[in-house]
C-alpha cells in the first residue's frame, strides 16, 4: 500500500518518521514524503501519488497548520489521515477537533504498521494500541502499548526517504539519536509528563547497540554526503561504558567531526578524553540560568554553580567547542537574574553562548505554576510559539527582549554589560537586531561544521525555526 507522509518544510526533519517508514517499507509498503514549502503543486502531487494512507506530524506548535493542511488534502485525497506527534501525547482530546478523525499516541512505528495492514486488508482499526478515533460520533482511546525495549530490532531507518530534495541530502551535518528517553525531570520539558504516561509500560530510557548506531553511521555514508555528524539525543553521555565504547569504534571507522548533548552530572574526563580521541568537536550542556534557586527549584535541574564551573573547565581542557544552553524571561526570574546568567556565562568562557526566551511547553510543571500564579494565560498555547518576543508576563518585558540582542555585547566584560544595562529601554531597529545576531548564526555554524554552501541552500529552503511545525525531532523523544 502507499503511504505518505507530509510536512510543512524540511526543518522539521523528523528522525521518528524515518524510522515508521523503515519498518513499512521493510514490510512490503512503498513510501513517500512531500514538504509543502518546496512542491509548486502540493495538493495535486498528493492526489497523484494515490495514497491508502497519509500520516502527519501534529507536535506542540504544529497542530494548527497540521489541521489547516489536512483538511485542504482531504477534498481531494480520500485516504485517511492519522496524526502522531508530542501534541496528541499532550493533548489526546485533539481528536475533538473537527479536522482530525485519527490521531497516534506516543510511538509511531508499529500502530502505523498495523494501521497500514488492516486498511489495506479492508479490516476494522478502531482497536489498535495507541490510536484515538472518531467512530459515527464516537471517540474510542484505546490503550497504550509497551515501550520498544529493543531498538536494535527496528530496520534501519529510511533516511533516504527526506533525500528526495537535494537542499536535505547536501546538508553537510547528518542527524542521529542514539536512544529515546530522558532521565532528568526538568520541569520545562515534556520528558517529564510523557514518563508519567508510559508508567509501568517498560523502561523510558533506552539505547540503540553500539554496533547498530555505527551501522546507521555507515548506511548514511553510502547513501549522502557527511561533513560533520549531531547526535539529537537530549543526553548522549549518560551511559558511560556506551560512549566509551562507541568512541572506540567510531575511531576506527571514521573521520568526521561530531557534537552532541550532556548534563553536568553525565560527563567525566575519562568519557571526554575519549571523545576527543574519537573526533568529538563539541558538546552541549544546559546552565539555563545562572541563579541557582531558579534552577534547582523552579526548573528541577539539581546542579549548583560550582558543579557547572568544574565540568566546563573540564570540557575546555579537552578542547572541545563548548556550547552552553541558557533561557531568558523565565517565571520568577528578574532583569538582574538574567545578568547573574550572563555573568556565569562569562566565568566558565563557552565558546557558543546559546540563549532563547523560554518557550513554554503546555502541561508541564513549569507551564502549570506560571499559569496558576497569573504570569502566563491559561489559552497561552492557541497563539503558537514565540521564539524572539517573551512568553511569560512582566512589566520588564521590553528590557529582557533589548537583552537578548546585545547579549553578545554584555558578555564580553563588565564594562560592556553596563553598557547593555543603560540601553535596556531602547528601541533597537530591525536591522540593527540582525546584525546583533549574526555572530550567534556563526557559533553555531563553527559548532555542527555546517559548510557555508549547504547551510545557505538549506537556509533558502527552510528560512526561520519559527517556521518549524515541530517542537523537537522525534513522534516520542
Amino acid at each position: 500500500m502507499k503511504v505518505v507522509f507530509l510536512q510543512d518544510n524540511g526543518i522539521n526533519e523528523s528522525l521518528s518518521l524515518t524510522d515508521v517508514s523503515g519498518l513499512l517499507k521493510q514490510q512490503g509498503h512503498d513510501c513517500e514524503l512531500f514538504f509543502k514549502k518546496n512542491e509548486r503543486d502540493f495538493f495535486e502531487k498528493v492526489r497523484k501519488a494515490d495514497p491508502g494512507l497519509i500520516v502527519m506530524p501534529m507536535d506542540i506548535w504544529g497542530e494548527k497548520l497540521a489541521i489547516d493542511t489536512a483538511e485542504e488534502v482531504k477534498k481531494t485525497v480520500n485516504a485517511p489521515i492519522v496524526f502522531c506527534g508530542t501534541y496528541p501525547l499532550l493533548f489526546p482530546e485533539a481528536i475533538e477537533e473537527p479536522g482530525v478523525d485519527l490521531v497516534c499516541m506516543g510511538e509511531a512505528e508499529y500502530p502505523i504498521l498495523e494501521l497500514a495492514g488492516r486498511i489495506e486488508a479492508g479490516k476494522d482499526y478502531s482497536d489498535i494500541p495507541n490510536l484515538v478515533l472518531k467512530r459515527d460520533g464516537e471517540i474510542i482511546r484505546n490503550d497504550m502499548r509497551e515501550l520498544l525495549q529493543d531498538l536494535d530490532a527496528l530496520p534501519l531507518p529510511d533516511r533516504e526517504i527526506y533525500y528526495k530534495y537535494g537542499f536535505m541530502r547536501q546538508m553537510s551535518v547528518k542527524r542521529f539519536t542514539s536512544g529515546r528517553g530522558c532521565p532528568n525531570a526538568c520541569s520545562f520539558c515534556y520528558n517529564a509528563v510523557f514518563r508519567k504516561t508510559y508508567r509501568g509500560k517498560g523502561n523510558y530510557v533506552r539505547r540503540k547497540s553500539v554496533d547498530r548506531m555505527i551501522e546507521e553511521i555507515e548506511e548514511m555514508q553510502r547513501i549522502a554526503p557527511i561533513g560533520s555528524i549531531h547526535f539529537s539525543d537530549d543526553l548522549f553521555t549518560d551511559d558511560h561504558p556506551w560512549v566509551v565504547e562507541f568512541c572506540e569504534k567510531y575511531a576506527e571507522r571514521f573521520n568526521f567531526p561530531w557534537t552532541c548533548n550532556t548534563a553536568v552530572h553525565a560527563v567525566d574526563d575519562e568519557m571526554l578524553s575519549a571523545m576527543k580521541k574519537a573526533k568529538c568537536h563539541g558538546i552541549a550542556m544546559g546552565v539555563e540560568t545562572g541563579r541557582e534557586y531558579l534552577r534547582m527549584v523552579h526548573l528541577n535541574k539539581p546542579y549548583r554553580d560550582r558543579e557547572i564551573v568544574r565540568v566546563s573547565e573540564l570540557i575546555k581542557k579537552h578542547g572541545l567547542f563548548f556550547t552552553s544552553f541558557n533561557m531568558l524571561a523565565l517565571p520568577n526570574e528578574s532583569i538582574e537574574d538574567a545578568f547573574v546568567t550572563l555573568r556565569l556565562n562569562r566565568f566558565i568562557r563557552a565558546n557558543n553562548v546559546r540563549i532563547f526566551f523560554l518557550s513554554p511547553i503546555p502541561r508541564t510543571r513549569l507551564t502549570e505554576r506560571a499559569i496558576e500564579r497569573g504570569e502566563l494565560d491559561v489559552n497561552y498555547e492557541k497563539d503558537g510559539a514565540r521564539l524572539l518576543t517573551p512568553e511569560i508576563k512582566s512589566k520588564h518585558s521590553r528590557m529582557f527582549e533589548n537583552l537578548y540582542y546585545m547579549y553578545d555585547i554584555g558578555i564580553v566584560s563588565p564594562a560592556f554589560e553596563w553598557l547593555v544595562k543603560k540601553l535596556l529601554n531602547i528601541r533597537i531597529p530591525l536591522p540593527i537586531r540582525i546584525l546583533l545576531l549574526l555572530p550567534r548564526m556563526y557559533r553555531e555554524k563553527k559548532f555542527f561544521n555546517i559548510k557555508l554552501s549547504s547551510g545557505i541552500k538549506y537556509f533558502l529552503n527552510t528560512t526561520l525555526p519559527q517556521n518549524r511545525t515541530k517542537n523537537f525531532n522525534n513522534y516520542l523523544p
